[in-house]
């Protein structure tokens, strides 16, 4: 890790920390939640400057290495939900949930490690930018529709005993739809260009391997939720609990296949 990239990571963990204990405290002691998500803002920026920062350094983006997946991964979460409470300011205190799951992916990604290497050159191809910017775009909307699954589900509860004023289950149950389908067109986008870009360098499209097989299995999983819900009706709590566990297959595909060893999964973990 650069000097300059870990005075930026380590300032955002502390303003992702500040953005939760305040967030709690204002949830617990019922006061105003505004602070927290100030904090959010100016921690998503620091850790913005921190990936521009290993970029220049490394000459390349950063998607080699549990760390910079971590990196870039948990970046895109928070801007995602920063970017839809433009549009929808009902999600304001779901930052509650999101800094601290920021926090924890990024603390896996420098617990493994953060040294500073070269692009492979594998990889040093423009199909890159385009496979591994809509592999985030799924990534960052199936995190965040999940965030509201839970909330979904917690709902009653939340309001009955901290009378915490949280959008309607009919809002939370489309906007979780509308973010599981731009996900789940991003993901299309992301194993198409993914396929271009192996046939480019391997000579096939299809290989098989463990990222690719996995990748595989998280879109029929968010296909099936999608129809589960357009074609089924299914909604409310159902639904909620859809977004959630189909979440596990997001997870073992940035997170848990790429622990495997070989070409492609280096560079997805």
């Amino acid at each position: 890790m650069g000097k300059v990239e870990g005075i930026f990571v380590w300032l955002a963990i502390g303003l992702y920390s500040l953005s939760f204990i305040t967030g709690l405290f204002s949830f617990v002691f019922k006061r105003q939640m505004g602070t927290g998500l100030g904090f959010l803002r100016m921690a998503v920026a620091a850790h913005g400057i921190s990936i521009v920062m290993r970029w220049y350094v490394t000459g390349h983006l950063p998607v080699m290495g549990v760390y910079e997946n971590s990196l870039m991964g948990s970046w895109f979460i928070g801007i995602t939900f920063i970017f839809l409470h433009l549009f929808f300011r009902q999600i304001a205190g779901f930052y509650l949930v999101v800094s601290p799951v920021i926090l924890l992916i990024l603390g896996n990604g420098i617990q493994s490690g953060a040294e500073l290497t070269p692009l492979e050159p594998p990889y040093r191809s423009n199909w890159l930018y385009v496979h591994v910017l809509f592999a985030w775009l799924a990534f960052g909307s199936y995190f965040v529709a999940a965030f509201i699954g839970l909330i979904t589900l917690l709902r009653d509860f939340i309001v009955k005993r901290f009378s915490f004023n949280v959008p309607e289950e009919k809002f939370l149950d489309e906007f979780s739809l509308r973010l599981i389908l731009f996900g789940f067109f991003s993901e299309s986008i992301m194993i198409g260009s993914g396929a271009i870009w192996a046939h480019g360098l391997w000579g096939r499209y299809w290989g098989w391997d463990p990222v690719e097989t996995w990748s595989l299995i998280s879109w029929l999983t968010y296909g099936l939720n999608l129809h589960l819900r357009l074609t089924y009706g299914w909604r409310g709590k159902r639904a909620a609990w859809l977004a959630i566990v189909s979440l596990i297959t997001v997870i073992g595909l940035f997170f848990g296949i790429g622990y495997i060893s070989g070409l492609h999964t280096r560079m997805l973990g």
